[in-house]
């Protein structure tokens, strides 16, 4: 039996509101970024400071059942020793 989730089922989500749920929503536009880019994105869009680790943790969980099994997808950005982060279209 597949557990792969069909495209009529229910996805679970992060709740609304959490760091997860707005981390979720900037990287679902399929741009690759940092968790440095990232924390910039919530300092000036919530007001809120993280740290990249925190960011890279919350990365993690979107790969969990829990918060929807998101394809999440790194790669060493280009000229640097930095990770960019997206989450793969499919």
């Amino acid at each position: 039996m597949s557990t792969q989730q069909s495209l009529f089922e229910e996805r679970n989500a992060p709740k609304v509101g959490t760091l997860n749920s707005i981390v979720l929503g900037i990287i679902s536009d399929g741009r690759w970024r940092t968790p440095w880019e990232l924390c910039d994105i919530i300092l000036r869009d919530h007001k809120v400071r993280v740290s990249d680790s925190s960011l890279t943790a919350r990365l993690r969980d979107l790969k969990k059942a829990k918060y929807g099994a998101y394809d999440v997808v790194k790669q060493p950005r280009a000229g640097s020793r930095a990770y960019e982060y997206r989450i793969a279209k499919g």
